[in-house]
């Protein structure tokens, strides 16, 4: 059976690329099918519960898995949960070609950051960044962050977000209401 994930696979790719940005290539990333391919600077992307399988056939074909992250997805209505930023904090966004770059400011000083690409009924929300320095608890800036991304999304008819995230990443994500879709290994 096909997961969601698989049939957006084209349009989150090509967003999970755009957030990256121009300088660096295109990833090649597929979907396991049962075969580890011998292209080089591959990205597989399985099931959770194939994971285990799938490491032993990278190992088989004597590749190694550098990282091991996971897909995350959500409806955007459900990530659009219409939270506010807290004190004096406010958002900006800006078009930037393929993506939109959104920045949460305090008093005039960036707090946080992220892109998101819209294509067309799935957006890809790229890495949450929030300033270290700043003395509260990043999901006061990062769950409102998550909701107004969400929203914009929703503006663009998108249906479905997507993010790759490191494992330890995912409960914060999670308390967001996004929800694991799949392992993101990168092989090398």
């Amino acid at each position: 059976m096909v997961q969601q994930w698989e049939e957006d696979l084209k349009d989150w790719v090509a967003g999970w690329d755009a957030v990256r940005g121009t300088e660096v290539p295109p990833q090649n990333v597929v979907a396991w099918n049962g075969e580890v391919p011998s292209k080089e600077g591959l990205v597989l992307v399985c099931a959770e519960d194939q994971a285990v399988m799938v490491r032993g056939a990278v190992n088989v074909k004597e590749k190694d898995v550098l990282s091991r992250d996971i897909l995350m997805t959500g409806a955007v209505q459900e990530l659009d949960r219409g939270l506010s930023f807290p004190g004096e904090s406010g958002m900006f966004d800006a078009p930037m070609g393929d993506v939109t770059r959104f920045e949460v400011d305090e008093w005039g000083k960036p707090i946080a950051h992220s892109t998101l690409s819209v294509q067309d009924e799935v957006a890809y929300m790229g890495p949450l960044l929030a300033d270290a320095s700043v003395e509260r608890d990043p999901a006061e800036v990062l769950d409102p962050l998550v909701s107004s991304m969400a929203n914009e999304a929703f503006l663009a008819d998108a249906e479905r977000m997507y993010t790759v995230v490191p494992e330890d990443e995912v409960p914060a994500r999670e308390s967001q209401g996004w929800e694991r879709a799949a392992v993101v290994l990168r092989l090398g």
